[in-house]
């Protein structure tokens, strides 16, 4: 499985290492370029953009689009402070297409999240709030949330 990540810092960061040690192939984005490229050379991730639309077009870019099961979703998680959280979002949303899937990780309260699950729908994009607090605890919840998506893992 191709997936992006935006936000590299503690909790991105080890979702990001777990995902890999199980062999998912893990895009990064953050502001802090050069740190991202640690990251990268540390193989944290598997690659990491200078953008988030770059991030988009390097999720979406496997040869792998249909399968069985229909079109492959381009998955994106957050792993951002809720101040960040709004305009990450007005920058990411109009580069997505029906069907992709986001999943929030940030401390956003519970209503404003429903709201965004709501507005996502209308536009046939999945919005997952992750609703973990705690970095330990939230990486290990979202390791289990990717197994349990893995194409060997859905029946």
């Amino acid at each position: 499985m191709k997936l992006g990540m935006i936000g590299l810092g503690k909790l991105g960061e080890g979702i990001c290492r777990r995902l890999i040690e199980s062999g998912h192939e893990v895009w990064g984005y953050q502001t802090n370029y050069e740190k991202a490229c640690e990251q990268y050379e540390s193989k944290y991730i598997s690659g990491c953009t200078t953008s988030i639309k770059y991030l988009v077009r390097a999720v979406k870019s496997d040869g792998l689009q249909y399968t069985s099961a229909g079109k492959v979703p381009g998955i994106f998680q957050i792993a951002l402070p809720e101040v960040k959280v709004d305009d990450t979002l007005d920058e990411l949303l109009p580069l997505l297409e029906e069907g992709d899937i986001i999943i929030d990780y940030s401390s956003c309260d519970v209503v404003k999240c429903i709201e965004l699950e709501k507005y996502c729908s209308k536009l046939g994009i999945s919005y997952i709030f992750g609703g973990v607090y705690g970095a330990s605890y939230a990486i290990s919840t979202c390791s289990k949330i990717f197994h349990s998506l893995s194409p060997g893992n859905i029946k």
